[in-house]
């Protein structure tokens, strides 16, 4: 399971950054509020990432290392003494309209209409990438 989430993290980064064209991204014509994280709780924008998805959060103990930051996928690492902190967050707070696919060991795959989302961690990094999902053609 920990090999397979690595692998799909790899290629979520992957697909992210060879995409030449950032994912359309549709307006309804009416500015929808942001919803609110939970006590404890950051968006990724307070997190200092300017794109990602608005209804997503993260504890606000969350030590960022290294980020990502592209209009159609963000990836975030963080040391792993962060791997319990983390992953019990993603487990128990996920935003309303958030799937998880699959949970273990740590790691974890969810998706909402809008994303793709992949954790895992290692001996030396854990890892979060919000993929947007491909619109259909």
């Amino acid at each position: 399971m920990r090999r397979l989430v690595a692998g799909l993290v790899g290629i979520l980064l992957l697909a992210g950054c060879a995409s030449g064209q950032p994912a359309a991204v549709t307006s309804t014509g009416a500015a929808r509020p942001s919803p609110t994280p939970p006590a404890g709780g950051v968006t990724l924008r307070e997190l200092l990432f300017n794109h990602g998805p608005r209804d997503f959060w993260l504890p606000a103990q969350t030590a960022v290392t290294s980020r990502i930051d592209q209009p159609n996928v963000v990836t975030l690492t963080a040391d792993p003494s962060q791997r319990r902190l983390l992953s019990g967050w993603l487990a128990g707070r996920l935003p309303t309209g958030w799937q998880v696919d699959a949970n273990a060991n740590d790691s974890m795959l969810f998706h909402n209409p809008d994303w793709q989302g992949a954790f895992t961690c290692s001996d030396d990094v854990c890892a979060l990438t919000l993929r947007q999902q491909p619109t259909p053609s």
